[in-house]
């Protein structure tokens, strides 16, 4: 089944680094929430925290979020391996297993989470339950970096006492 979900993200351009604006031109991106069962499974295991990151369709605020802070931090050494990163597309009703190993789209996970601000950051347990606060918007520019780290910082020692 994951084989199958997979070949159909590929195809719809939804993997890993392949999101694209409406436009044609390409997005900024973190790996696509798939299948967030197996993150939690690797969550637990490894006693890294999740981050969702929730984006949409033109939201400037979202990419900047993307290429300026989150993509260089899922790349960067210091938070690649202390922190499992997920992109859920609030407008799109794409495939996507839950925390529950239940079928659901990323539109009625977003939903389900209550998050329908964006650019919004989560940083959840294995089960998907919040480790820390919600960073909402990028209203500080200057200092959403902090935030960000910080945030990060708290989730990892939540899990690593």
């Amino acid at each position: 089944m994951r084989s199958i979900l997979a070949c159909v993200l590929g195809a719809a351009g939804v993997l890993p680094g392949t999101a694209n604006a409406r436009d044609g031109t390409r997005r900024a991106a973190l790996p696509m929430a798939v299948d967030l069962a197996a993150d939690g499974a690797a969550s637990t295991r490894e006693r890294r925290p999740i981050l969702l990151f929730y984006d949409r369709d033109d939201c400037p605020f979202c990419e900047r979020a993307l290429r300026e802070y989150l993509v260089p931090a899922a790349r960067g050494d210091a938070w690649r391996e202390r922190a499992i990163f997920r992109q859920v597309e609030v407008d799109r009703p794409l495939p996507l297993v839950g925390f529950d190993g239940g079928a659901t789209t990323h539109r009625a996970f977003a939903a389900a989470t209550r998050v329908s601000l964006t650019p919004t950051v989560l940083l959840v347990d294995a089960a998907g339950l919040p480790l820390v606060a919600p960073i909402v918007g990028l209203t500080t520019v200057d200092f959403y970096g902090a935030y960000l780290e910080d945030a990060l910082d708290r989730a990892w020692r939540r899990l690593n006492p």
